[in-house]
């Protein structure tokens, strides 16, 4: 046995510690002399416990997967590194897997540069920066009623105005409203989700890239939760043509590919404008105009291990598997109740009943949701660890 595999048959053996028993507690108090060994590892315990739930097969609260073995050390590798890329020349094998990372997906997703980033937060925020040292007359951003909150923060904090723009029965931007709202006024940018938070729903991307380019705007996709699909030659299509000519598209692989967070990639079609002017003294290697600064492997580090330890099958399996179970979960509740259903192609199930399941939310089995206004439950299938029969067990003695 190997020193890698030592390491993931340990923790793997973590993994699996049994914890059930360990009660939640208050956090250690902070002291000038710490605290004793058996506290620390009681509240070691408690962290595991809490962390562990991820792990249930019936856990499809969120989008917070199981993070593989893989990924933890590929993470626990990146933090002994500890290197900081605004000085690549320091550190040649991180910035090789770096790129190397993100050429992959830059190809994945028919872009042509980028970076990583601590989240779609952070990228939605530097797509619309660079939106607007583009198009520096302009000041609206036209997003579905659906979209990310992220969005509206954006603009916020760059002083954009943001005008939703309703959606179909859906959950889709509805492309007639949009159209008139850009004769209107000219647009700024159009944001385009490719699988919202709370239904799972995709834009029409081609006609958003489109109705983009005809009035001359910077078109985003905030595939943060659903640009999953593209691996997944079955799902390509819901991508549309147009996909290249995005101007930008932000991914998150800590949620459907269960990364360790933080771990986001920002794409461009073109390379990045700069956006300001500044110096720094004591770099060889001036940094860019992003908005993150020191970096190390902690945003790709753990997807790249992953990649070369399974192989880019390993996601697609995944994948795939978290969407066939969505489907089984669907056709259970399409035989078991004439309430409304909605499935999503990216792996969320919302449902409306009259049962009361708040239980089950706090239990972290389901979460609940809006749709059109409309109180849901939600169910988020994602990785290789929820399973259908067990939100079935969980569900049925309330139906």
């Amino acid at each position: 046995m190997n020193e890698l595999d030592a390491v993931i048959k340990r923790l793997r053996h973590l993994s699996e510690y049994k914890v059930a028993d360990v009660l939640q507690e208050m956090p250690l108090t902070i002291t000038e002399q710490g605290n004793s060994s058996q506290a620390i590892a009681n509240q070691v315990r408690t962290l595991l416990s809490e962390g562990k739930m991820h792990q249930n097969s019936h856990w499809a609260a969120h989008m917070t997967a199981a993070v593989p073995t893989e990924s933890i050390v590929g993470q626990l590798l990146s933090n002994h590194h500890n290197g900081n890329l605004l000085s690549p020349e320091l550190y040649p094998t991180l910035n090789k897997i770096k790129q190397q990372t993100l050429d992959w997906l830059c190809q994945l997703f028919e872009q042509s540069h980028g970076h990583f980033t601590s989240g779609a937060s952070y990228g939605n925020l530097e797509a619309l920066w660079q939106a607007k040292q583009q198009y520096p007359r302009r000041d609206t951003v036209f997003a579905a009623e659906t979209a990310h909150y992220s969005i509206d923060k954006a603009c916020q904090i760059l002083g954009l105005k943001l005008q939703t723009i309703a959606t179909d029965d859906e959950d889709k931007i509805a492309l007639e409203p949009l159209r008139k709202a850009c004769e209107i006024t000219a647009p700024l940018a159009i944001i385009a989700t490719a699988g919202t938070s709370a239904s799972g729903a995709f834009d029409p991307l081609d006609d958003c890239i489109q109705i983009a380019q005809e009035f001359d705007a910077w078109c985003h996709i905030d595939a943060a939760w659903g640009g999953y699909l593209k691996l997944l030659p079955e799902r390509n299509a819901i991508f549309g043509q147009r996909l290249s000519q995005a101007n930008s598209l932000c991914f998150d692989p800590h949620k459907a590919w269960a990364q360790p967070k933080p771990s986001s990639v920002l794409l461009y079609n073109q390379p990045a404008g700069p956006m300001m002017s500044f110096e720094a003294d004591y770099l060889q290697h001036q940094p860019d105009s992003r908005l993150s600064g020191s970096q190390g492997g902690e945003a790709f580090l753990p997807l790249w291990l992953t990649l070369v330890s399974s192989g880019i099958n390993s996601l697609r399996r995944d994948s795939q598997h978290a969407l066939e179970q969505a489907q089984c979960f669907t056709t259970f509740l399409t035989e078991q109740t004439n309430r409304p259903i909605y499935s999503s192609p990216s792996g969320i199930v919302c449902f409306e009943t009259e049962k009361d399941l708040q239980r089950l939310v706090q239990q972290g089995v389901l979460s609940t949701a809006k749709r059109r206004n409309k109180p849901v439950y939600r169910a988020v299938f994602i990785g290789s660890h929820v399973k259908a029969k067990a939100l079935i067990e969980k569900l049925q003695p309330y139906l």
